[in-house]
């Protein structure tokens, strides 16, 4: 059987998506910055692994000094169902640790990697994104029409000329205009509607990312305890995967003797609980 060929809608439905999913893959891979490495490794060979598969085992080779790689437990695991080993593998390298000869770490206490929930999201973002480029390519053509035989490409020409924005339509004194017969598709076009409901979904992304933004239109203020809850919920979601990366830090720190730390690149303010209400004012 012939193989399908992708058609353009499929190319763009794609190109949508791919361009979605790496925007919000380098804004994770971005979010935390880790000081004190070992030389040789990078913010990026842990974050990348972090992001999928969900965690990265730390260790030091004999020969090789320190290193940072995917691992996957090797099936032993304590009364509390935690590993007792691991099998490390990188490029053209695999070993078997134990246990107590590595650090494991998380991207969250659950050890859950961030990319499933990227492509949950990115897929109802590319969904909005391609209904609307449908939308408006069928308010361009709001209207069918019908007409004989011999007129079609006459017509089809006239289309091209209102395709290509072109002012003015000449034709020939001898077309049957009247032969022609309009129909209304009745397209609505819902640009606005779906552009709302993607800014949703986007917001409803970075809020899970731990990442600032205003949940809702511009047009309507958020009054103050909208914001706080809105913030308290930044917050904790942003602490998620930094509390996990601190408690790595620890135990590096505790195994091994070094001094290695994380922080967030960009800091989520953390709402204070006194703050004065809208409306509300001081007397002097």
């Amino acid at each position: 059987m012939a193989k399908k060929r992708a058609t353009l809608s499929d190319l763009l439905n794609d190109l949508t998506y791919r361009t979605h999913y790496d925007k919000n893959r380098l804004i994770c891979l971005n979010e935390h910055e880790w000081d004190g490495l070992p030389e040789g490794i990078e913010s990026r060979h842990i974050e990348r692994l972090l992001f999928s598969p969900g965690f990265a085992v730390f260790f030091r080779d004999p020969q090789m000094d320190y290193m940072v790689l995917e691992g996957s437990p090797d099936g032993r695991l304590n009364v509390y169902g935690d590993p007792l080993g691991y099998r490390v593998h990188g490029y053209n390298y695999q070993r078997h640790l134990q246990a107590e000869d590595c650090v494991i770490i998380r991207n969250n206490l659950l050890a859950l990697p961030t990319e499933p929930f990227i492509m949950h999201y990115v897929n109802k973002i590319t969904e909005a994104e391609r209904t609307m480029d449908v939308n408006i390519k069928a308010c361009k053509t709001p209207v069918i029409f019908a007409c004989d035989d011999k007129d079609l490409l006459s017509f089809k020409r006239m289309f091209q000329q209102v395709d290509g924005n072109t002012p003015a339509l000449f034709v020939d004194r001898g077309l049957n205009l009247d032969s022609i017969q309009a129909f209304l598709t009745g397209v609505k076009f819902m640009g606005n509607e779906l552009m709302d409901y993607k800014r949703s979904v986007e917001s409803d992304l970075l809020t899970f990312l731990g990442q600032n933004n205003t949940p809702v239109d511009k047009k309507e203020r958020l009054i103050t305890d909208e914001a706080e809850a809105n913030d308290e919920l930044i917050a904790s979601f942003a602490d998620l995967q930094l509390v996990a990366r601190q408690q790595a830090c620890k135990e590096i720190n505790e195994k091994f003797g070094l001094n290695v730390s994380v922080r967030r690149r960009c800091p989520v303010e953390k709402p204070v609980d006194t703050v004065e209400k809208e409306g509300d004012h001081v007397s002097a």
